[in-house]
């Protein structure tokens, strides 16, 4: 990443203007990007104070930078920059590491998720009216994620208006994503013209689907079958798909939609677990919220809005990339009565407190991860199997804390 955004033509392409970073500044295009990187979340002159105090080894008390220095700087980098970064970061992680798959697929799931931001006339330019805006001081994004859950990383995030579709934003993430997939959906995606865009891609699907999604489920659902190979109609095309009941626990049936014919291999209870690893896109998304609190919004504009959430991605995936294999392996080292987790929560406030001394110290990098490595695997935790949590009611509207009223530290 530091080859990347040391980059002369990535600099050019990702500045608002050319003549922008050709002096030397405090601010260069590298410390900006990276300090934008470091999972801001406090209040924005604590962060460059500690920021630059661990950079240049003085004292916290003496100001060296300010916060109106940084809204400047801030404004000549576009937004692009971070979600190339991400991207690349990406590619290069499938490129040269090994990385769990499922029958030799990588497993995709794709959801959407409901972000406040702040409110100003740039951002409901943006993102548009809706519920908040009328008259709190917040507003809504609409904001999707392919999340690779057995790796538990972010392969491609997008936030945009709120009235965008969960279906148009997921074909987005596809046309990126290419072959050698298997996707997860959930019942709020499934429709004829999308499941004929998913079947163009090449790449395998499992849609859990609502009983009255379309004639040919409905059909299913009131035979005596529990597992049916047949066709689904689009635009006069028939797409042959696998119908599946599942018991779940609880004891409601739920019903898939797949394209993973070979009923040997994929069977049921094969089906089902399947579609229990979709809860790992949930659980990012929980990450995201409160783990790294990206709704914490430091900028009031939409390209620092932009920046700040891909950035924390981008800080989130390497994190998992760099530490998650190496903790799991060491935190499961010795013979235990359960298997053990990386804390997630850990290793990201851990990667925030030295993230300094990850890009700029004086050590070696090798050396402060396997440090930072050794003490976060000391927190895994283990997997108790089997325990299961009444799910919160969800709210349309969460109230927001205005940022007069939240803590500085």
């Amino acid at each position: 990443m530091i080859n990347l955004i040391e980059n002369e033509s990535f600099i050019l392409e990702h500045k608002t203007d050319p003549k922008y970073f050709t002096r030397d500044r405090f601010w260069s295009f590298q410390t900006a990007f990276l300090f934008i990187s470091s999972m801001l979340g406090k209040r924005i002159q604590t962060e460059i104070d500690d920021f630059f105090a661990k950079f240049h080894q003085v004292p916290v008390e003496i100001r060296q930078v300010t916060s109106s220095a940084f809204t400047q700087c801030r404004e000549k980098i576009k937004y692009s920059a971070f979600s190339t970064a991400g991207w690349a970061l990406v590619q290069y992680y499938y490129n040269n590491f090994s990385y769990k798959k499922y029958y030799g697929l990588r497993l995709l799931a794709i959801d959407g998720s409901i972000y406040t931001l702040p409110k100003t006339e740039e951002m409901i330019n943006e993102f548009g009216e809706n519920v908040l805006s009328s008259n709190g001081k917040w507003i809504k994004a609409q904001v999707s994620f392919a999340v690779d859950v057995l790796n538990n990383i972010c392969v491609d995030a997008i936030i945009g208006a709120y009235r965008d579709a969960e279906g148009k934003q997921a074909s987005t993430h596809m046309t990126k994503l290419g072959e050698g997939n298997l996707y997860l959906f959930d019942r709020g995606y499934f429709g004829r013209s999308f499941l004929k865009e998913v079947t163009d891609t090449h790449c395998q699907f499992c849609f859990r689907v609502q009983r009255k999604a379309c004639r040919e489920v409905i059909k299913f659902i009131a035979s005596d079958l529990k597992d049916s190979i047949d066709y689904i109609k689009v635009n006069g095309e028939d797409i042959k798909v696998r119908f599946t009941k599942i018991l779940l626990d609880t004891g409601e049936e739920e019903y898939l939609v797949t394209s993973l014919f070979d009923t040997k291999l994929f069977t049921k209870s094969k089906l089902k677990a399947l579609y229990h690893l979709r809860w790992g896109v949930e659980e990012q998304f929980k990450d995201m919220k409160y783990a790294i609190c990206v709704e914490n919004f430091i900028g009031k504009k939409p390209n620092s809005v932009k920046q700040e959430f891909f950035a924390k991605i981008l800080c989130y995936n390497l994190s998992m990339m760099a530490c998650k294999p190496l903790i799991d392996k060491l935190a499961n080292k010795k013979n235990k009565k359960y298997k053990y987790n990386m804390n997630k929560r850990a290793i990201l406030a851990k990667i925030k407190q030295s993230f300094v001394n990850i890009f700029f110290g004086s050590r070696e990098i090798c050396q402060v991860l396997k440090d930072l490595i050794n003490t976060v695997a000391t927190e895994s935790v283990p997997i108790r199997m089997g325990r299961i949590y009444p799910r919160g009611q969800t709210l349309k509207a969460k109230r927001k804390t205005h940022r007069a009223y939240i803590s500085v530290i």
